[in-house]
């Protein structure tokens, strides 16, 4: 039985996508609801201040970004696999494409004046302005350009007809008769555009596509059990303490085992965080922190879109 605890909040899209592939594999897990903007005091206190959502923690272990939380569930949970070795760079490079470009066309048009003023009628004034503040925030640094509404209205009917086509073609899934990551990937974003009263009508014109979104919607979130953020600390902190010697350890840029390094994402929210590199394989690098509250906990990541750099 697996120890999961996810750390999310309920309108995340990427979050969904966790939530979907543990509700694939009919997982029971735990879950902790994390405040939408920052500060995340019970989060930060595992991640040392990784921004981003969802996060999933398995006792001193924080996994960050669903590239590599994808990956470790899929390992740990039972067949079928989200990574079928035929098409294994297909299904994976899908997703990082979604993940990345579809999901920003995707916010472009949930946040474009139509989009914008429904999700005004559910959420105060107040809560709107601290949430585009704290968005800002994460976007400090970034040299590309916002993708204005008008780019994702031209840009989406192309995405959603190839969809459309090849689900219609060789469906029921995008790859064919299995479900792999790039369904979740894909899911998530346009999870996000279909609970949006105002532009889902953007996805009515395609049928194939939204019978696959219900099948997605229809896999579930697993069983969830909900506690607090105290309680998955406590987790962190009673859990035994490792030191991954005899794991495989790759040297890349000479940072060596127990280099000082920080790691940060490449895209947006550039917080670094800071620690002894204990772990670093082909995709994943794992660094070990010492924090008051939670102990001896290491913070997981991918190596494919973080920079990972020696503390001068």
């Amino acid at each position: 039985m697996n120890d999961f605890i996810l750390h999310h909040y309920q309108p995340s899209p990427f979050a969904e996508k966790i939530r979907a592939i543990l509700g694939f594999k009919g997982l029971s897990y735990k879950a902790v609801t994390i405040p939408v903007i920052m500060p995340k005091p019970d989060l930060t206190a595992l991640t040392g201040g990784y921004r981003k959502t969802p996060v999933l923690q398995q006792g001193a272990h924080v996994y960050c970004d669903t590239r590599l939380i994808s990956r470790v569930i899929d390992e740990q949970a039972s067949a079928p696999t989200l990574y079928p070795q035929a098409q294994a760079a297909t299904a994976n490079m899908l997703a990082q494409w979604a993940d990345q470009h579809l999901f920003t066309l995707a916010v472009a048009l949930v946040f474009s004046p139509l989009g914008f003023a429904d999700l005004s009628k559910k959420v105060p004034p107040e809560v709107i302005k601290a949430l585009v503040k704290d968005r800002e925030e994460m976007r400090r640094g970034v040299t590309t350009p916002r993708i204005p509404p008008e780019t994702a209205l031209s840009q989406l009917p192309i995405y959603f007809q190839q969809f459309e086509q090849q689900l219609q073609h060789s469906g029921p899934y995008l790859l064919g008769e299995q479900i792999t990551i790039a369904d979740f990937s894909v899911y998530h974003c346009l999870w996000f555009i279909n609970n949006n009263e105002a532009v889902r009508e953007h996805l009515q014109p395609y049928p194939q596509l939204l019978s696959w979104i219900e099948k997605m919607q229809a896999i579930g979130h697993g069983d969830m059990e909900r506690i607090s953020g105290q309680e998955a600390i406590d987790a962190a902190q009673q859990a035994d303490q490792e030191t991954f010697e005899e794991q495989e350890f790759i040297e890349f840029d000479g940072l060596k085992y127990g280099s000082r390094v920080t790691v940060q994402p490449s895209d947006y929210g550039f917080d670094p965080v800071e620690g002894e590199l204990l772990l670093s394989q082909a995709d994943e690098v794992a660094i070990k922190r010492i924090d008051e509250r939670a102990g001896e906990v290491y913070v997981h990541f991918p190596r494919v879109g973080y920079q990972i750099a020696a503390v001068a």
